[in-house]
């Protein structure tokens, strides 16, 4: 037994001597201590990349390039939504153990991103009965895409 803890400590001394050991041990500690809210974040994760999809879409049906400018943005958005739930869920972590708040605050988020999103699709496909219900609320968020206005684009 005293070997094989022997052998363990070695090999922690030796992932521990390097810069690498430490920066992975440091990742899972933080991963691991997001890790109950790990649901929250997955979903406004991937909402993001559907608003980027769609994007993309817009993009290729107004006949741009896809540009790199969506990537930027992609990950500008991460990085503000990432640090928003984070922050959120540090907090509500002070009080008690669960993920309530950063729940909620994770569905304002998603409801942006889905919002950003219906706007898309309402641009490449304008007869969706069920976006078409909010098309004039939409309506700054689609001219803001398509850069023209879209008066004639609606019709």
């Amino acid at each position: 037994m005293e070997l094989f803890l022997r052998s363990i400590l070695d090999h922690l001394c030796h992932i521990f001597s390097t810069f690498y050991g430490w920066l992975v041990a440091l990742l899972l500690l933080i991963f691991n201590f997001f890790a109950p809210a790990y649901y929250p974040f997955l979903i406004v994760f991937i909402l993001i990349l559907v608003d980027l999809g769609w994007g993309i879409a817009v993009s290729l049906k107004k006949g741009d390039f896809a540009y790199s400018e969506a990537g930027r943005e992609t990950c500008i958005k991460i990085a503000i939504y990432g640090c928003c739930l984070g922050s959120v869920y540090m907090i509500e972590h002070m009080f008690h153990p669960g993920i309530t708040i950063t729940s909620v605050a994770a569905a304002v988020a998603g409801a942006c991103e889905v919002w950003s999103f219906s706007a898309s699709m309402l641009i490449i496909y304008p007869k969706m009965p069920f976006l078409r219900i909010f098309r004039a609320q939409l309506r700054g968020e689609m001219e803001k895409k398509l850069g023209r206005s879209i008066n004639t684009f609606l019709k």
